[in-house]
């Protein structure tokens, strides 16, 4: 992944109103979307992963916990799902009203959250190589919740909500 235009696209953005600019990233699972976050200096980052139950994605709370606050000129603060044990964890994490915030995950570019970013950006890599990584990253034995329930739920969630053609940005993750 070639992240020079998006780094060069996000150093050219002027906040419009506001003393930050907000990013969305979103792709499908294990597309480069959290090592693109990553790759932007200094972005306080913000993952959708965060905001999982246990069940589900908790979108509304990730709009009122931290897109309100922000939209609103004010701090906010989260606390954020640990996938290693299976909880939220207790120390609340601050996102501030200044800089380059990032919110990167699959439903990032939802359509409640589209308006609000500066950019928009979606990481595009092939089944077979997300797949790969996905098993890469969380074993062997996550092969069949990978098959059968993430990337299925997924091109549910692209088919449905269209995310692809919201975004500003189009970037090849592999």
């Amino acid at each position: 992944m070639d992240a020079g235009p998006v780094l060069e696209r996000v150093a050219s953005l002027q906040p419009r109103d506001r003393s930050f600019v907000l990013v969305g990233i979103g792709g499908r699972g294990a597309s480069g979307k959290s090592t693109l976050a990553r790759s932007i200096p200094d972005a306080q980052l913000v993952g959708t992963d965060e905001f999982w139950d246990g069940a589900g994605f908790e979108l509304t709370r990730l709009r009122s916990e931290v897109f309100e606050p922000i939209l609103r000129g004010e701090n906010a603060s989260y606390r954020a799902y640990s996938w290693e044990l299976q909880a939220c964890v207790s120390e609340p994490r601050p996102v501030s009203p200044e800089g380059v915030i990032v919110i990167e995950g699959v439903c990032a570019l939802h359509r409640m959250f589209r308006e609000a970013y500066d950019l928009r950006i979606w990481v595009e890599a092939p089944h077979e190589l997300r797949l790969a990584r996905g098993i890469e990253r969380d074993g062997e034995e996550a092969r069949r919740i990978w098959e059968e329930t993430w990337m299925p739920s997924e091109e549910r969630y692209v088919e449905r909500d269209d995310p692809i053609s919201a975004a500003d940005l189009l970037v090849d993750g592999f």
